[in-house]
């Protein structure tokens, strides 16, 4: 049966989404890539030996990893090239002025996959060419609108999901940051960064205007408009990738802003100073699913891609930051984000949830906003206005 996910959770809600991740530790040793489902395909005889799969995501977010590319190169014996984009309509430009000749899968937040699946640039897929799917927690699977169409076909496939929430240097800042509108004191002008896309940038502004950002059809535009004006002395930067949250950090540019959870967990990890502040108004909240792009050539390689994804031994790591065969570089960590894998989610330890945001866990969640087509135009205009005032 089809489920549908709302767009504002409550605490209850988000708790039973995580489908009773309690931080039990039953098993925390790491899946091995040397044997069960990953021994597949080894030696002289792989069957994509000499084929290239082309996937487009953010750079640093996950999958450019040795961990999860690497891996994938040695089991199936096929190169992986990324393709990084800056923003989610940059990258559907690309897909249909001739990208999707090239590239054979994405990554998608909630609120774009059906966007793209309407201008037909996303496959639907057997989900039998994805046996990991089963393994996907009950609550993120065959949701509708944005991973199923009306005739049940299921064209998106969850990986990963999160918050992007507010992290702040409390050695630059020497007040406590609880709130969204927090981010307007003068004492942080020019030092706040800021994620450039505008559903997350809409919905704190909403929040920061007073207003809630789950019912666009009453939002206030108007009023969103003055919150992201009073922001404007704020910016020091708009943010895309991984990096280009972490660079200014580290060089003491950065005080606060908002920030994936991923990039926080590897702070954590780094022991740099930071904070990660679940504003009681609400945070923002995505779920970020892979898809097969229409046209593509390598359909069979794809599927194997996102199943292995969805494996017990990626979503492991990719959880953790903790892999056996492939670990980071020296001096270096992996950004850790939370998986949707049944089994991982349900032997996190309480550290590890601490460190992936959920501990304290938020007590309101504003989903990325699935808009019609008029309601997402409007949202990206006030936007991007505001983003061409900053310079």
């Amino acid at each position: 049966m089809k489920k549908f996910l709302a767009i504002t959770l409550s605490l209850c809600m988000i708790l039973c989404l995580l489908a009773g991740c309690g931080g039990s530790g039953k098993d925390q040793t790491p899946p091995s890539t040397n044997g069960g489902e990953a021994d597949v395909n080894t030696g002289s005889d792989k069957p994509y030996a000499g084929h290239t799969l082309y996937v487009a995501n953010w750079q640093a977010y996950s999958s450019d990893t040795d961990y999860c590319e690497k891996a994938f190169e040695d089991k199936f014996g096929c190169s992986v090239e990324h393709v990084y984009f800056n923003s989610y309509d940059e990258l559907m430009t690309t897909l249909q002025t001739g990208g999707n000749a090239t590239i054979d899968a994405v990554v998608l937040s909630q609120n774009y996959t059906q966007y793209f699946h309407d201008q037909n640039l996303l496959m639907n897929v057997d989900t039998a060419k994805i046996p990991n799917y089963q393994n996907v927690a009950d609550a993120y699977k065959d949701v509708s609108p944005y991973a199923v169409d009306g005739e049940g076909n299921v064209f998106a496939f969850p990986w990963c999901t999160g918050q992007t929430s507010i992290a702040y240097n409390p050695e630059y800042v020497d007040f406590e940051i609880e709130h969204w509108s927090d981010l307007l004191n003068p004492a942080l002008a020019g030092h706040v960064c800021m994620f450039g896309d505008y559903g997350d940038g809409m919905i704190i502004a909403a929040l920061i205007s007073g207003q809630d950002p789950s019912d666009p059809d009453n939002l206030d535009l108007d009023k969103v408009a003055e919150a992201l004006a009073q922001l404007k002395p704020q910016i020091l930067s708009f943010w895309s990738s991984n990096d280009e949250q972490l660079m200014p950090y580290y060089a003491g540019e950065s005080w606060a802003g908002n920030m994936w959870s991923g990039p926080y967990a590897q702070l954590m990890q780094e022991n740099y100073p930071v904070k990660y502040v679940h504003p009681s108004e609400g945070t923002v909240g995505y779920l970020d699913y892979w898809c097969v792009v229409e046209g593509t050539d390598e359909y069979d390689l794809a599927c194997e891609w996102i199943n292995w994804i969805e494996s017990d031994e990626l979503q492991y790591t990719m959880a953790t930051g903790d892999s056996t065969d492939y670990p980071p570089q020296a001096g270096e960590t992996y950004p850790t984000y939370t998986p949707i894998n049944a089994k991982v989610l349900d032997n996190l330890t309480q550290e590890q949830l601490v460190n992936l945001g959920m501990d304290p866990m938020p007590t309101k969640i504003c989903m990325l906003n699935y808009l019609t087509a008029e309601q997402k135009d409007a949202w990206v205009d006030v936007w991007e206005n505001f983003k061409a005032s900053v310079g």
